[in-house]
């Protein structure tokens, strides 16, 4: 078939990670909260060495998201939050992140004027496969938002 041209696909830059969006009911417990949740979960489907730009729908109306890259000292820079519905300042969220579950974040934050947080750390990576779980909880509303790649 000559003169015929095949118009270029553009790939969708969620499949260029091979990311796989997954809803679970699962229970939670986040250190602060001291109660078992249903959490939505995000992940990637595969380990990979391009930077991790996942965002999830949280139980309720808020959005999070993970996004996590190697450094040029090799080290690794999560950062991960959450935007919600509302634009409130103030609403405490308890945030918790794990890296193939060794613990490096936990703490309490509190949202900005428009909403949301984020929440940003340099960690040295795991050898291997390293698998950041990154999980917020809002202790008034119970909202909860968990969302997982690997690097």
């Amino acid at each position: 078939m000559s003169g015929t041209h095949i118009p270029a696909i553009k790939e969708n830059p969620m499949s260029q990670n091979r990311l796989t969006h997954l809803i679970a009911a699962g229970a939670v417990s986040l250190a602060g909260l001291g109660a078992a949740l249903a959490i939505p979960v995000v992940s990637a489907s595969a380990a990979t060495t391009n930077p991790i730009n996942i965002n999830a729908k949280c139980s309720g109306t808020s959005v999070a998201n993970l996004q996590v890259q190697r450094e040029d000292t090799g080290k690794l820079s999560v950062d991960f939050g959450v935007d919600m519905a509302r634009h409130a300042a103030g609403v405490r969220w308890g945030v918790g992140a794990t890296d193939n579950g060794t613990l490096f974040v936990l703490q309490m934050v509190k949202t900005i004027s428009d909403g949301s947080f984020s929440v940003t750390k340099v960690i040295t990576p795991k050898p291997g496969v390293n698998t950041i779980v990154a999980t917020a909880g809002n202790p008034v509303t119970h909202e909860t938002c968990t969302v997982w790649g690997s690097l």
